[in-house]
């Protein structure tokens, strides 16, 4: 008797391990096919965020009729700072929030707010962290028929930022190119900023002198969400060494100051596969006559570029309720 306990306690014990192993690798599986799904982990920082939102210790599941909170971090990742933000918690189903820092729904830049709240946070400075909490309400049985039910509260985040970008410009001169001292023309692409919105720039360099560079502007959405409306882009350049061909007709507007800093800007769409626009940049007449000397083999400018836009991002946390067992 004492052995067939023993080898029962083992057996259960065996078979207790094979169900927490099943319910680690399969759980996932399981909740989707009752209908719920395991919550999302944070926004992932890396280069392609400039602000993420990161849930704290949600639930998964919560009873009927009952009072609950959630807390949110919103962090702004690194790059610049972030203004007229809008922090938003919708797609409500039958869930309702009783309270949110932020009494009112103000209307944010993008998705319309349906049932929900928006809170709006006027700047966040690099590094910044916020926490945002709403305190819920889950619908009682009678709402859902106590059947499984599940709701994805959707948040989104809408917001203004900026990047920017330079870009090193090389014309040699036409005796420098001759010698052979200087390497065939090659593609010379400038770094990547942080943000979803990615500036880069290339060209094909070095320019011997004479001709004009042609500079292609990239602005790419890398993120995982949308621009809203046009990008405000501006290219800063020294207007006594540098200057954009047929600037004005290519849409682009000039402010001068008197240090000799002349900015170049305009509004850009940026769609689905991003915008991108292409400069021909020549140096000055004086600049250039430098170039026919002996002694100025080579000359190394450089040219600046800012793009600020609105962005929004969107997110679910799904929030799954208990069953109350049927009366027998």
């Amino acid at each position: 008797m004492k052995n067939n306990k023993g080898q029962g306690t083992a057996v259960g014990a065996v078979l207790l391990l094979v169900i927490i192993v099943a319910l680690f690798l399969y759980g996932p599986v399981l909740l989707n096919y009752l209908g719920l799904s395991p919550v999302p982990s944070a926004t992932h920082l890396s280069n392609k965020v400039a602000l993420a939102v990161s849930p704290i210790n949600p639930p998964s599941k919560v009873s009927p009729s009952s009072t609950f909170g959630l807390t949110f971090l919103v962090i702004n990742n690194y790059g610049s700072a972030a203004s007229n933000i809008f922090f938003c918690l919708d797609n409500l189903g039958l869930f309702t929030i009783l309270s949110s820092p932020q009494e009112s729904s103000p209307v944010s830049n993008g998705n319309a707010i349906t049932s929900g709240r928006c809170v709006s946070i006027p700047s966040l400075v690099t590094g910044g962290t916020l926490s945002e909490a709403f305190t819920m309400s889950a619908p009682p049985t009678s709402s859902y028929g106590n059947i499984q039910y599940s709701q994805n509260l959707g948040y989104y985040l809408n917001f203004s930022y900026s990047g920017s970008a330079s870009q090193q410009l090389e014309f040699v001169s036409q005796a420098a190119s001759n010698s052979g001292s200087y390497p065939p023309p090659q593609t010379q692409v400038s770094g990547v900023t942080p943000g979803p919105i990615q500036i880069s720039t290339s060209s094909s360099q070095p320019i011997v002198y004479g001709q004009d560079i042609e500079l292609t502007i990239n602005l790419n959405n890398i993120g995982s969400g949308t621009p809203i409306g046009n990008a405000n882009m501006s290219i800063v350049l020294n207007s006594s060494i540098l200057t954009v061909t047929g600037a004005s007709s290519l849409g682009l507007k000039t402010k001068t100051f008197s240090n000799g800093t002349e900015v170049l800007y305009d509004e850009v769409s940026i769609g689905p596969n991003g915008a991108s626009i292409t400069l021909p940049i020549a140096l000055n007449s004086v600049e250039a006559g430098k170039l026919t000397s002996a002694n100025v083999p080579d000359f190394t400018p450089n040219l600046h570029f800012r793009v600020s836009y609105s962005y929004e991002q969107e997110g679910y946390l799904p929030i799954g309720l208990y069953i109350s067992p049927y009366s027998v």
